[in-house]
């Protein structure tokens, strides 16, 4: 029995020696610690996060969404070197689908892994996003000041509609020549 608790307390010993200096180097920090973001349809908003290296060691970073609605999202730059003691801005993309509406939630994942690390062994964080999807209000009330994917559509419909009045034009001018 004595042999047991001797095994278990060197063990416990071993592991309380080396984990601290793993997780020491795998540090990790971000700013700010959830995000709430409100958005329109096809509409974008933008957001920065700061990743922060804690360690005493260059690591590399990834950064990446999971959740219900993560092809909404763009991450720049999405991996990259940060030495000791160093922050890197990131600028975090959405833009939700068209058929969106209501609530959603995601996280943004931070993941540091040690650069001369063979094993890719990191650590993380992950930070909470609630989008909130609004319906866009009238466009009176935005003064007709629509932009970005949504004013391609409006565009779009704009030339479309005219090329088929020319055509249409066009062809009544073509049949009253062959009437007369």
């Amino acid at each position: 029995m004595l042999i047991k608790v001797v095994r278990v307390f060197l063990l416990l010993t071993a592991f309380l020696i080396l984990l601290p200096s793993q997780v020491q180097a795998l540090g990790v920090g971000v700013s700010p610690h959830k995000l709430e973001l409100e958005a329109y349809p096809l509409g974008s908003v933008t957001s920065l996060i700061n990743v922060i290296n804690t360690s005493n060691e260059r690591s590399e970073y990834q950064v990446y969404v999971d959740g219900e609605c993560e092809n909404w999202f763009s991450i720049t730059p999405a991996e990259f070197l940060l030495d000791s003691q160093r922050s890197q801005e990131v600028k975090i993309a959405i833009s939700p689908s068209l058929t969106a509406s209501g609530e959603y939630s995601a996280d943004i994942c931070i993941v540091s892994l040690v650069s001369a690390s063979e094993l890719k062994v990191g650590c993380g964080v992950k930070i909470p996003v609630h989008i909130r999807v609004i319906s866009p209000p009238p466009l009176a009330k935005m003064g007709i000041n629509v932009t970005g994917p949504l004013l391609l559509v409006v565009v779009g419909t704009v030339v479309l509609l005219f090329v088929a009045l020319v055509a249409g034009i066009f062809i009544w001018i073509r049949l009253k020549t062959y009437e007369t």
